[in-house]
């Protein structure tokens, strides 16, 4: 019998799934996880009894327990962030054992600085943007620009089109031949993710594991066909379309038992621009929050904090489920309990809404 979970942001992301995660694996021989959406952007934070502490961008956040990481053709990679990472999880004692699909989409310099100057142009009226070049990946990719030497030009032309004027000095950062140092730069952190994983051609990897968790990134009412809060959203599926997809492709050669966990504060946030129908100050909930992770950047300002509305957290959770065509156990998780108040969220009404079948887990924050 495989064991397999999907841990999903039931919100605006930043709920809580690198300690899902981490919790799923802690125990678990032969285990892999699936970073299955979205790219190094994600930052999952997992904090161990020992002290250490690391926010996972690129790798699972099972790598502290010892399990691979499979990159699966929906995650986009970086080889910046990917050396980066990579050498602070070996200072703590870790090299960790990454597979990728041959057909993973790779990001480049052009592509953040791209992203981080349409960001800025946009003013006030900012998409909430992690500044990490995401949608101009997948867009360049769209337009078969895929060698670093050809960017160049096919940015320039962007700009123009979107009405941006760069700097003189914005100008000479993207051209190939005035600034040698970011393509050479970009080259040697290149090789180095690619000496550094495993390309496979399909997720048939996965059954040699005997645990398998996919670890979502970002949320639900992020996910990028949620025209309710288009277009503050991000470029992936967020829920369990991709999962079911990757659980069906593969050959199974023995019974699989899938749990689905979908995972939320006891309260909700966001960070960066766009509708927050609950929002309130942070003191409504609790005065004594803090969060290490998402500290205030120029791209999505600072973490944003809302009441969570039991209802309709079951209804999307429930309608997530319902599109994966796989067979599931489904759990609630709540994170921060630590942080809990009564008059803001009652535990009943979670288990009255929540009485179809659903578990529940109850997690408090480790790392105030």
């Amino acid at each position: 019998m495989k064991d397999i979970k999907i841990v999903i942001g039931a919100n605006f992301g930043d709920e809580g799934k690198g300690k899902l995660t981490d919790y799923y694996t802690k125990n678990a021989d032969n285990c892999i996880v699936v970073c299955s959406n979205g790219g190094a952007q994600r930052g999952h934070t997992v904090l161990k009894s020992d002290g250490t502490r690391h926010v996972f961008h690129h790798f699972g956040s099972g790598t502290l327990n010892g399990a691979d990481t499979y990159l699966p053709e929906d995650f986009i990679l970086n080889p910046l962030v990917f050396k980066e990472e990579w050498e602070e999880l070996k200072k703590l004692g870790w090299e960790p054992h990454v597979y990728v699909h041959e057909k993973c989409m790779i990001t480049n310099p052009f592509d953040m600085m791209a992203n981080q100057i349409i960001e800025r142009s946009r003013g006030n009226n900012k998409h909430g943007s992690c500044g990490m070049g995401i949608y101009n990946t997948i867009q360049r990719y769209k337009k078969h620009i895929n060698l670093y030497s050809l960017s160049w030009s096919y940015y320039m032309d962007m700009f123009r089109h979107m009405g941006i004027t760069l700097s003189e000095q914005e100008e000479e950062l993207f051209h190939p031949v005035k600034n040698p140092g970011l393509r050479d730069h970009y080259y040697k952190d290149l090789d180095f993710m690619m000496s550094h994983v495993h390309f496979v051609s399909n997720d048939q990897l996965l059954n040699g594991y005997d645990t398998i968790v996919f670890e979502n990134g970002q949320g639900l009412l992020l996910d990028q066909n949620n025209t309710e809060y288009f277009p503050h959203l991000t470029p992936s599926n967020t829920g369990i379309k991709n999962p079911a997809r990757i659980i069906k492709s593969v050959s199974w050669t023995d019974e699989i038992n899938i749990e689905a966990c979908y995972v939320t504060r006891t309260y909700m946030t966001r960070h960066g621009a766009g509708a927050f129908p609950t929002e309130c100050n942070k003191e409504e909930i609790n005065p004594d929050i803090k969060d290490l992770t998402n500290v205030p950047n120029p791209h999505q300002d600072t973490l944003r904090y809302g009441k969570l509305n039991v209802e309709e957290l079951h209804e999307r959770c429930q309608a997530d489920i319902k599109t994966s065509g796989i067979p599931c156990r489904k759990t609630l998780a709540m994170t921060h309990m630590n942080e809990y108040c009564e008059s803001n969220i009652s535990l009943y009404e979670i288990h009255k809404i929540f009485k179809d079948n659903w578990k529940l887990k109850l997690f408090e924050r480790e790392e105030n």
